[in-house]
């Protein structure tokens, strides 16, 4: 088992509510499941679905990830999804008025001495930062990834396609429908020593990729990036700021203790023992 060390930190940008959440659960070892599991969600369909459906992803991901019977990462990953997507549709047509149209992007990966695993739908970017570098390793499910396909062929300006009325639009969420798009590798992504991993949603975007990379430089010093990447988005000054929701990891020499109340956490909007008592007893 390798130890990890991890950060989080979410900020509600100058949205009404905070329609982000986000989970770190580190694996028990008999499981054989990987050693830490790291989700993220961004809620859509407004405030009071939105918030809805990315706490739902959230907490019904980890849950379901520790009782899924999947032979592999991977298929256990898919597996999970499919449930979790399964319980998204059933909260819809619980009231179909009031949140129609209810969903999230789910971002979810989960750290092993073999490297990396993911499973991802929507927007929300998974980033390796590989000396001074940051690379985007999962897809991008919004329409702005196929008018970037189109500027390559030629088919439209680069401009257009920069001011394009629905580039930000997903082309595939959880929302309880058939999934259009997952992206699912099915191999374990190595990691190289200094390795560090960020997840996000796409509130960080405010930022562009090289001031991600040069803030995550300072890491391995004070391993806690979140606050400074979110003063950075704060400074910006964004008048439509979106929420802003980070996790990161690197690999560490020893694991930190931990007490056993802080092993499950999930957003910061939940006292710790409701935590544990959602731990222990599976309940939602």
């Amino acid at each position: 088992m390798v130890a990890w060390v991890h950060d989080e930190g979410a900020a509600q940008g100058s949205r009404s509510q905070q329609e982000d959440d986000y989970g770190v659960f580190e694996l028990p070892p008999e499981l054989e499941a990987g050693d830490l599991l790291l989700v993220l969600a961004d809620g859509m369909g407004g405030e009071q679905g939105g918030a809805r459906a990315s706490a739902l992803a959230v907490r019904s991901f980890i849950e379901l990830y520790d009782t899924a019977s999947a032979a592999t990462i991977p298929e256990r990953l898919e597996q999970t999804l499919a449930r979790v997507n399964e319980r998204m549709a059933k909260d819809v047509a619980s009231d179909p008025h009031e949140l129609r149209g209810m969903g999230c992007t789910l971002l979810a990966v989960v750290l092993t001495e073999e490297g990396l695993y993911w499973i991802s739908v929507g927007d929300s970017p998974l980033w390796l930062w590989r000396r001074g570098r940051l690379h985007r390793l999962n897809q991008d499910h919004a329409y702005r990834s196929i008018l970037a396909y189109q500027v390559i062929n030629g088919e439209i300006s680069a401009a257009d396609a920069a001011r394009h009325p629905d580039r930000n639009a997903l082309i595939s969420a959880v929302t309880g429908a058939e999934l259009e798009l997952v992206d699912l590798p099915r191999q374990a992504y190595p990691l190289k020593p200094d390795d560090q991993i960020l997840l996000a949603s796409d509130g960080l975007l405010t930022l562009g990729e090289k001031e991600i990379a040069a803030v995550l430089g300072h890491a391995r010093a004070e391993s806690r990036p979140c606050s400074r990447l979110l003063a950075a988005v704060a400074e910006r000054n964004n008048l439509r700021q979106d929420n802003v929701t980070l996790l990161w990891a690197r690999s560490a020499a020893s694991r930190p203790a931990v007490p056993w109340w802080r092993r499950f956490r999930i957003g910061a909007f939940l006292p710790a023992i409701m935590l544990s008592v959602l731990t222990v007893g599976g309940l939602w």
